[in-house]
């Protein structure tokens, strides 16, 4: 076990214990306890194992069985990846298992009910996956439950039977189903379950009996009901945080005994009523939210003699006046959004970082009208037309800054307020991070490292709000295209194990809900990467509004670090009128068609002398965020499509090279070949989808044109072209050394796992090759022409097929029978992956006049043991052994003839960052490729002969590829039947 972990340093052993000198430094704790039995054969048995804060990497080795009298196991805070081996749960002796601040990933075995013995499991912080099983119920010695901060799923799970559990934390996961029935807890003192989507009746029966609670959290969910009034008597309790519980109005209760109150959080759970004397009595009370409900009257003056720390009384309906002495304290004071009267005090410039009267009175003596509703201050201020805009550019959070002809005004306020010089537009935000060493600066997020694309200048800063943010803005009437930008910096430490909280807002426009439980890094699929949301907004009253709100969903442990609403940057434009008129004047032609076609040349006519449709050359194509050039002009950067600027040809047209805006805005523009109408209208349908998939390792769709005899598609532009230019075009001189391949290998796994698993797309590319492999500047892997399929007929694609087959890359299934899955991409990852390692062609070499492939010696090299020698030898002997063997695999697996054989793309990315072993991606069974093949033999056999002439192939699991000799005339069911029979054989 001890040789297993990736440790290095001398263990000391004794009789009695095993320890490393200076394991007490840097938060490492390093310890075992031997228990030995003195007699003649003097047996020892390790009892406890403990390596805290050691930096340990890779997986738990399945050797932990060994330690069969281990009574506690505790890895916590490492970087341990991987699942809990299935081993681990043979340890019945166990009482401690803390696995803790670790990177582990899938399920929880059911066989954790082995561990009967169990009375302490700390799991949280982790990215486990699943549902929480039942049999986690029977181990009924269990007093501390921790799963918090993972990602299980389903119901949560019946504790019923456990009657011993004391502390149970399962927030921060997405757990979902009503509360179940736990009579039986009485002797709880900790119950978490913040940030979770349970729904159904508050669980009110369940407190009334935990009367020795300390802690209770239940952030977010969606519950209903009104809170237990037995809750408020519960002497012990000192942390207290619920919100978003709906109900048709609670009221505090006439008494209460809250004596230890420390954190006292009732946000948004339908609250009426005014707030009670006794609140102020509280005195051991430092963090006070009473937010987003429904709460009138006065603030009681008992609540001067408090000692907070916060105070948020934000979002109510309270009245009267804002007693003075709120001028004098120093807590962070939140009473914006009110119905008070009037500030009658000054309030000094050093209170506004801690006092937010937002939008807190009626009326206001304050110039600037802050205090009084954002809607009826802007209604005063914007109907005069100098006060209006017909666009909007904020950079949240950071500086001005120019984004091609567009100016995004700073936005690096950290007040809780702030209206811009111009008084055309501002924000406000709400709440606080509950933690005491939060500050107004926390509002601002900066990062140094870069975001890759296009418009990084507007991810470089970020404002960030604990609960609510709100944009508001002076806009002429009318449709506004409004779009918000958003980029995770702060969840992305892989150190402090932030990576692995989770920020999930909602997203208001015009206070409808547009977004959500909205996650950046989620859609994103990591942080650092940009996600970008388009909505349009009516505007009929001068008053744009955008907001944020913290449901109290994902992150919510305690405290709650820099969560809430992040937002990175808002642009606002209007809606070309000329595309509103003419789908009215479309609607009324058709009207009229019937009737009169004088009216509607009439009317053409009419549109036409305004300039509605314009000619064709005017037409506006982006070429960057906010960017956009004529037609005229893009052709004209083409030099009218000149073989000088051509970079780049394949059965979809060819690719040219424009460069605009006086050289600093380069693109490429795609001149798809000729196709039918319906195939560019299929394709036309599909654009949006294309120009949406966002991905670091895809190349950008930024626009297309589709008219009369000219079919263009617009991407961004990758100056070190394809793979197959940089690796083996005569003119290149690039030099690619071992950790940049493996990047390579790597970007192009991520790119087709993206493709494959898109959870509304799921797309497979079908031509994946290393002329479809672009490299931009810093040499990262992009993928070209995913969704381009639909441009082709399927006499078209058989044509294709038999110009693609010779070169190796076609999977057989696809080449043979036009079978379509995303292991027809797997298969030619494989191949591609090949050749970056080797340096090689597939089919680049001729012995006898017949084609010799790269992937036959990769075949033969893996019988022989000797995969290692396929390295390209231009490495000089310097790479990374493990990880070319690693590759060299992948690219074995991947050209399996069975397809069922060839693993998914997520699980070879698993592989290739150290997720996951290549025992763990469990492929089918022999029996089961026996199965197919039988299941293969039937449909050879009814193979057409017909479809598929010239084009034979020979491909096993060991030998030979496609090869597409054209002087070989067998039939396509022979051919097939060649293939299985072949791959029965090496089976």
């Amino acid at each position: 076990m001890v040789d297993k972990l990736q440790y290095n340093r001398a263990l000391y052993l004794n009789s009695s214990s095993c320890h490393y000198p200076d394991s007490d430094t840097n938060n490492l704790k390093i310890k075992c306890t031997v228990d030995c039995v003195h007699d003649k054969n003097r047996h020892c048995h390790v009892k406890e194992f403990s390596f805290t804060g050691a930096a340990l990497t890779g997986s738990i080795p399945k050797e932990v069985e060994e330690l069969k009298h281990l009574e506690k196991l505790d890895l916590s805070s490492n970087k341990l990846t991987g699942s809990i081996p299935d081993t681990l749960w043979n340890l019945s002796s166990l009482e401690l298992l803390d696995l803790s601040r670790n990177q582990l990933t899938e399920g929880i075995s059911e066989r954790i009910g082995h561990l009967r013995n169990l009375t302490i499991l700390s799991l949280y912080y982790n990215n486990l996956s699943g549902p929480i099983p039942d049999q986690l119920g029977n181990i009924t010695a269990l007093q501390t439950l921790y799963l918090d901060q993972n990602r299980l799923s389903g119901r949560l799970l019946s504790l019923r039977n456990l009657s011993n559990l004391e502390d149970f934390w399962a927030g921060s996961n997405d757990l979902t189903g009503e509360f179940p029935d736990y009579a039986n807890l009485t002797q709880m003192s900790v119950f978490s379950i913040s940030g979770n989507y349970m729904s159904g009746r508050f669980p009110a029966d369940f407190i009334r009996k935990c009367t020795q609670l300390y802690l209770l959290s239940i952030l977010g969910n969606n519950f209903e009901g009104s809170l237990p009034a037995e809750l408020f008597n519960y002497s012990r309790l000192e942390y207290l945080t619920i919100s978003d519980v709906a109900n048709s109005g609670f009221q505090f209760p006439r008494f209460a005994n809250l004596s230890n109150i420390y954190t006292l959080i009732l946000r948004n759970c339908s609250i009426t009523g005014e707030i009670p004397e006794y609140i102020g009595k509280m005195s051991n009370l430092k963090y006070l939210d009473l937010s987003f409900n429904n709460l009138t009257g006065r603030i009681p003056h008992s609540m001067k003699g408090l000692n907070l720390t916060h105070l948020s009384l934000a979002k109510n309906k309270l009245n009267d006046t804002i007693p003075d002495w709120v001028g004098e304290v120093k807590t962070r004071l939140d009473l914006s959004y009110n119905n008070f009267s009037e500030v009658s005090f000054v309030v000094p410039d050093d209170k506004r970082d801690h006092l937010n009267l937002f939008s807190c009175c009626s009326s206001s003596t304050d110039p600037d009208q802050l205090f009084v509703d954002p809607k009826k201050r802007m209604h005063t201020h914007c109907p005069g037309r100098k006060s209006k805009s017909r666009s909007l550019f904020i950079n949240c959070g950071g500086e001005g800054v120019n984004f091609g002809d567009k100016y995004y005004e700073a936005d690096n306020s950290t007040s809780f307020y702030y209206i811009s010089p111009s008084k055309t537009w501002g924000y406000s935000l709400s709440g606080d991070f509950l933690s005491p060493e939060s500050n107004p600066s926390n509002f601002i997020q900066n990062q140094s490292f870069g975001i890759h694309v296009p418009e990084a200048d507007l991810y470089s800063d970020a404002r960030i709000a604990p609960v609510f943010l709100s944009y508001y803005a002076c806009l002429h009437k009318g449709k506004y295209n409004v779009t918000l930008h958003f980029a995770e910096m702060v969840f992305r430490e892989k150190e402090s194990y932030s990576i692995l909280k989770r920020r999930a807002f909602d997203v208001y426009i015009q206070d409808e809900r547009r977004l959500m439980n909205f996650d950046i890094a989620k859609e994103a699929k990591g942080p650092d990467e940009p996600q970008i949301r388009h909505f349009e907004a009516n505007i009929n009253d001068s008053v744009l509004e955008i907001s944020f709100y913290w449901a109290g969903k994902g992150c919510a442990d305690v405290p709650p670090t820099l969560n809430g609403p992040l937002i990175s940057a808002i642009s606002v434009t209007p809606v070309p009128q000329h595309s509103a008129l003419w789908r009215k004047l479309k609607k009324a032609l058709i009207i009229t068609l019937p009737s009169s076609v004088v009216v509607l040349l009439l009317l053409l006519a009419f549109v036409w002398k305004m300039g509605w449709l314009g000619k064709r050359d005017l037409r506006e194509i982006q070429i960057g965020q906010d960017k956009h050039v004529t037609l005229q002009e893009l052709i004209g950067a083409t030099r009218k499509f000149s073989s000088k600027m051509e970079i780049g040809r394949g059965h979809f047209g060819r690719v040219y090279k424009a460069e605009l805006e006086g050289g600093q805005t380069t693109v490429a523009v795609k001149r798809l070949s000729t196709h039918s109408k319906e195939n560019i209208e299929e394709l036309l349908n599909e654009f949006y989808t294309l120009k949406s998939l966002r991905h670091e390792n895809l190349v950008q769709v930024l626009d297309a044109y589709f008219g009369e005899g000219l079919h263009l598609l617009i991407y961004e532009y990758m100056p070190n072209l394809s793979i197959a230019d940089a690796f083996f075009g005569s003119k290149s001189r690039l030099k690619f050394n071992w950790e940049t391949r493996f990047n390579i290998c790597l970007g192009i796994a991520r790119g087709l796992e993206h493709l494959h698993e898109h959870p509304r797309l799921k797309m497979v590319h079908r031509d994946i090759k290393a002329e479809n492999i672009l490299l931009d500047g810093a040499l990262n892997a992009k993928i070209s022409d995913f969704g381009m399929a639909s441009l082709y007929t399927e006499e078209e694609q058989l044509m294709i097929i038999k110009v693609e087959a010779p070169n190796g890359h076609m999977a057989p299934e696809y080449a043979i029978q036009g079978i379509v899955t995303s292991k027809v991409d797997v298969y030619s990852f494989g191949v591609v992956i090949l050749e970056i390692v080797s340096g090689k062609k597939n089919a680049g070499y001729k012995f006898n006049h017949e084609s010799e492939y790269l992937l036959d010696m990769a075949y033969v090299a893996n019988k022989n043991g000797s995969l290692v020698d396929l390295v390209d030898k231009n490495l000089s002997g310097i790479y990374d052994a493990k990880q070319a063997i690693t590759i060299l695999t992948l690219a074995v697996m991947c050209t399996n003839i069975s397809p069922t054989l060839r693993p998914r793309m997520a699980d070879i990315v698993s592989i290739l960052v150290g997720e996951k072993t290549f025992e763990q991606i469990n492929p089918p069974t022999v029996e089961d490729h026996q199965l197919n093949v039988a299941m293969a033999r039937d449909e050879c056999t009814k193979a057409d002969s017909s479809t598929s002439t010239d084009v034979t192939s020979r491909a096993s699991t060991s030998t030979k590829l496609i090869k597409g000799i054209d002087e070989t005339q067998n039939s396509s069911a022979e051919t097939c039947l060649e293939i299985l029979e072949e791959s029965q054989t090496s089976h």
